[in-house]
């Protein structure tokens, strides 16, 4: 079996200037909409409580929750965006790990818009029908099984296991193509490949019982990617035109993504 051979193409400042962009934006439009969420809707945490509790809490700042997770979603296809145009920036050589890395990161990205969609458009179906009944009748009971079922479908299954199954291919294959020689990352491959196993083992928090104790892992998984994606788009920005080999971050840059994601990490720990 032959080798297949290196990609010929030597990335320009704009071939990594585009990637880098979109990520940037990713990181700061979810974010932002995190953010909002949590001071508004009490995110990630009400999405543990019962249905009445949820429908309560979305009435109450119906707009905020709308718009922040709209936000969500779209920073989500920005990030599928990107990941359409890393291998180009990179051009890794060898292996099919960036095919795989793509292939798993626009899946992540793609799950991720859908299971964050129905919040600004179909919760408000159910928030609105839920207003006008008791729902401790038959209708509202009705209504309370339905939306525990999208719940479960469009958030756990999708929007976690389904999409988390791409970011743990996306990270691992984008850090085994980082260790290529090429490219100049070896270490910090490691901590892809450890970090998208981190995504891969949290997936079996949803089978509940024994694996409950793996909830922290979430907070802490994403924050550790957050920050490899911050540092990935920082050297593709720092790297000279037609340089395979990528520019190291850079010791100040390193410091603030560390401190960027402890701040992340950190809640998990302790939660």
């Amino acid at each position: 079996m032959t080798a297949t051979p290196h990609s010929t193409h030597d990335p320009t400042a704009a071939d990594r200037a585009v990637p880098a962009t979109l990520l940037f934006m990713f990181v700061g439009l979810s974010l932002t909409a995190y953010l909002g969420l949590a001071a508004a809707f009490g995110f990630p945490d009400i999405l543990r409580a019962p249905a009445p509790k949820i429908l309560e809490a979305f009435r109450a700042s119906e707009a905020q929750v709308r718009g922040f997770y709209y936000l969500f979603a779209v920073s989500h296809l920005l990030f599928a965006a990107a990941v359409l145009t890393l291998p180009r920036a990179l051009s890794a050589g060898d292996g099919p790990w960036l095919t795989i890395a793509t292939g798993g990161g626009v899946l992540y990205g793609v799950a991720q818009t859908m299971g964050f969609l129905r919040w600004p458009i179909l919760i408000p179906v159910f928030a609105n029908h839920a207003a006008g009944h008791d729902l401790s009748g038959p209708q509202g009971k009705v209504v309370l099984l339905m939306l525990e079922a999208f719940h479960h479908y469009a958030g756990n299954a999708i929007g976690e296991n389904l999409s988390f199954w791409g970011m743990c291919a996306w990270l691992i294959g984008t850090g085994i193509a980082l260790r290529q020689p090429g490219l100049g990352q070896k270490w910090i491959g490691w901590l892809w490949i450890g970090t998208g196993l981190m995504v891969g083992v949290y997936t079996f928090e949803q089978l509940g019982g024994p694996f409950a104790v793996l909830g922290p892992l979430l907070l802490i998984s994403h924050g550790l990617a957050y920050g490899l994606i911050l540092a990935l788009a920082w050297s593709l920005v720092r790297t000279r035109s037609n340089d395979r080999h990528l520019a190291p971050v850079g010791g100040t840059a390193a410091l603030a993504i560390a401190v960027f994601s402890a701040a992340i990490v950190l809640p998990g720990l302790w939660g």
